[in-house]
């Protein structure tokens, strides 16, 4: 009996110590959001300014005559490098970039726009099933992999849509590619992976933060319920990602094995925390501290690009267009005119206002301007009064 009794003790130890190593290496993030008073948003979200100002059009103008190729992809780049290293240059056209059009369009009811974006994405983005994430036109493809963050807003952006008309033959098909391929390749272990393909499984070890589009997720999951888990996952990750009451932003990566957040270079980069801003703002879940801290950064004027996580001091003196224009997006997802006008204030302040340049309209510096910039500007625009 007392060897039968040793026996079964020995048994639970070893079923404890697996269960508590295997909960090291594939559990959820600390519960860090008490030092985050994270508020469900109750007022209206704004919507896009009807008929388009003067500023809106004048920036859709140079994206479209000055960074868009014949074939209707949008240049990462203004000047064309002809470089393809691991980071996109030159006319490279991004899956990024198609689908801040594709919002766009959407945004401000644009059928036409829409459906000449979509058609450009099933013509040349999409591979073997995969919306590749960069390509060169008319060249073979320099990768095989697609981007959850980029196929998320798609996704959602054509969702969307689809409230609004018929999608067209190319939209049904790139949301049913989505609908399809994200669930089963977009996941690992219930977070969600940075990249994938259709040739090898994804051995990500971190998830970008700013790559969870919640509301996307969420959305995604009402069609295919066996990734539900998922957005729990994810959502902690999001909530627990705020740094501190001293710099109300968000670390940029999640280590799941070692249940801890990173920065690159050890320092916060504004826009990753933007994006993380923005998702949660999508989801109608905000931060009183992050938002009254924009607030204060935008109407002076100080909103930089890098911050110390440790002490919060401002690390350069850099303002991003896309900065203001991801702002302005956020005062626009919470019904915050304070913030989305404050942001679309110091907004125009970059844009170039010289009709003799071939940058008119658009924003761009160091005689180059840059898709991400541009197009995030321009969906800040739509509520330019």
């Amino acid at each position: 009996m007392a060897k039968t009794l040793k026996i079964f003790l020995v048994f639970v130890l070893l079923v404890s110590l697996t269960v508590v190593i295997w909960g090291c290496f594939f559990t959820k993030p600390e519960d860090t959001t008490k030092i985050a008073n994270y508020t469900q948003l109750d007022s209206a979200p704004l919507v896009p300014i009807s008929p388009l100002s003067r500023e809106t059009l004048n920036c859709q103008s140079f994206i479209g005559n000055q960074l868009t190729s014949v074939d209707g992809g949008i240049y990462t780049n203004y000047q064309n490098t002809e470089q393809t290293g691991d980071l996109s240059t030159g006319h490279e056209i991004l899956s990024e970039s198609m689908g801040l059009l594709l919002e766009y369009a959407r945004l401000t009811g644009d059928q036409r726009l829409f459906i000449e974006t979509t058609d450009y994405i099933e013509d040349h983005l999409i591979v073997d099933d995969i919306l590749l994430w960069r390509i060169v036109e008319n060249s073979d493809p320099i990768t095989d992999v697609s981007a959850t963050i980029d196929d998320l807003r798609i996704y959602q952006t054509l969702t969307m849509a689809k409230e609004q008309w018929p999608l067209n033959v190319s939209g049904t098909k790139i949301f049913e590619t989505l609908e399809n391929q994200l669930p089963t390749r977009g996941f690992q272990s219930g977070y969600l992976v940075n990249y994938y393909s259709a040739a090898s499984p994804t051995q990500d070890k971190t998830v970008e933060v700013a790559y969870i589009n919640l509301s996307a997720i969420q959305t995604l999951t009402a069609e295919k319920p066996e990734i539900a888990a998922a957005v729990t996952t994810n959502q902690q990750i999001l909530l627990g990602s705020f740094i501190s009451e001293t710099l109300p932003l968000h670390h940029k990566s999640y280590d799941p094995q070692k249940r801890s957040y990173t920065d690159a270079d050890g320092k916060i980069n504004i826009l990753d925390s933007l994006m993380v801003i923005q998702n949660l703002a999508q989801a109608g879940i905000y931060s009183p501290q992050s938002i009254d801290w924009l607030e204060e950064k935008i109407a002076s004027g100080t909103l930089y690009s890098y911050y110390d996580p440790h002490t919060g001091a401002a690390l350069d003196t850099q303002e991003s267009s896309a900065a203001y224009g991801i702002a302005a997006q956020i005062g626009a997802m919470l019904g915050n005119e304070f913030l989305t006008g404050n942001a679309l204030t110091q907004l125009k302040k970059h844009q170039n206002a010289d009709s003799q340049s071939p940058f008119y309209g658009g924003f761009g510096y160091n005689n180059n301007a840059y898709s991400y910039d541009n197009l995030q500007a321009l969906l800040g625009l739509v509520y330019n009064k």
